[in-house]
């Protein structure tokens, strides 16, 4: 059985072709990119080829129609009606989806009304189910969302301290995002620790980044909330900070609600830190440099991870395993090791060559606590819950 796995972003549009029969297998994969604008290109890889080309591409649409003109050129597929489901990963799905669900009209409704609160990914997941829709007719289309993976969550961590009628009334609590990535990390550590009751933190860290807490295959916390604006510091958002900031910017400085949106979200986290660049490769060349304010980013950044494993230590009672993941999380061997000398007290060891190499393994034999590095399949996950939805 054929699943197409589509992940579309404000300007972006990645797909994988999974053979659920042969092991989960992707026969093709890869992205159109800067779509609607002069730079937008084509990355894919089939058949152990790549191809790679400019191309003006105006909508999702169209990037899709190319990608499946593509698929079916270089015989992934004979036909399209070898692909039996198309699944989406949709960022946030509220309170009201656990699991993966049959997109209806309904649910597409439910998709549009919570814009509000993805505004840069929701109405881009809408376009991607759309043009599926439009382009593969009579294929179903599934949702798995980004949200569902911390429904499971107890009150105590997902509620905020506010009055009860706002959470009653406009749904204000914490949600978590990243679900479909800490989902498959957690269950791919879980099977190399051959311990299904682990508890586990998983840290996909990127340019956005989060922290979750994992026990017995449940997330029980997880570091982004009502948006994925809280939390650690990210690239450019600022992570979690008093928010009587914001009241204080808004009466004594009269900034508006749309600037301060914009302060915290694209201007603020490593890069306001660090006054270089959002990007931690950046950073640490610079620092290599002796850049006193790089040195002093990483040394934020690290502080600000460990901080809230910290916290996760405690809400769990204990830990058996840390696992990274995402562009930061699996090569940025410098922060892995300041962020677990952090953890030297709980009896967190890393073997110093299989950091450095970024291994899977990357924690001493005398540690305590194992220490994993990972790259996360958020496509196959998806894959993997599109068939368990329909079986």
């Amino acid at each position: 059985m054929k699943i197409l796995v589509v992940n579309t972003g404000s300007s972006s549009l990645k797909f994988q072709l999974i053979d659920a029969k042969k092991n989960f297998t992707e026969l093709y994969s890869g992205i159109v990119d800067n779509i609607g604008k002069k730079n937008c290109f084509f990355d894919a890889k089939i058949n152990h080829t790549r191809i790679h080309f400019k191309k003006n591409i105006s909508n999702h649409e169209k990037g899709l129609q190319e990608a499946l003109k593509i698929m079916l050129k270089n015989k992934a597929v004979k036909s399209l009606k070898e692909i039996k489901a198309v699944g989406h990963r949709v960022v946030h799905g509220g309170e009201k989806y656990k699991n993966a669900v049959k997109i209806t009209s309904q649910v597409k409704k439910t998709i549009k009304e919570l814009y509000e609160l993805a505004p840069l990914h929701n109405p881009a997941n809408l376009q991607g189910i759309l043009a599926c829709e439009k382009l593969l007719k009579n294929i179903p289309n599934i949702a798995v969302f980004d949200t569902s993976f911390h429904q499971t969550m107890p009150q105590k961590a997902y509620l905020y301290a506010i009055p009860k009628e706002y959470y009653k009334k406009f749904k204000i609590r914490r949600y978590g995002f990243h679900g479909t990535s800490h989902k498959y990390i957690s269950q791919e550590t879980y099977k190399l620790l051959k311990n299904k009751k682990a508890k586990i933190i998983t840290c996909h860290l990127g340019n956005g980044s989060s922290i979750s807490a994992v026990s017995g295959g449940k997330s029980i916390d997880t570091s982004m909330g009502f948006t994925p604006l809280e939390g650690v510091i990210m690239g450019t958002r600022s992570g979690t900070i008093d928010p009587a900031i914001i009241l204080y910017l808004l009466k004594k400085h009269k900034l508006s609600p749309e600037k301060i949106d914009e302060i915290l979200n694209y201007r603020s986290g490593i890069l306001a830190v660090s006054e270089i660049s959002s990007d931690v490769r950046d950073i640490w060349a610079a620092a290599q440099r002796k850049n006193k304010k790089a040195i002093f980013a990483l040394e934020y950044m690290a502080y600000s991870i460990a901080k809230q494993i910290g916290a996760y230590i405690a809400a769990m009672n204990g830990i058996d395993a840390i696992t990274f993941t995402a562009g930061i999380g699996e090569n940025a061997w410098y922060l892995r090791k300041d962020i677990c000398e952090y953890l030297n007290f709980i009896g967190v060891k890393l073997d110093t060559a299989k950091n450095r190499a970024s291994k899977p393994l990357i924690s001493s034999p005398l540690s305590k606590v194992k220490v994993f590095v990972m790259p996360s399949n958020e496509g196959l996950e998806i894959a993997e819950e599109v068939i368990n939805m329909i079986k």
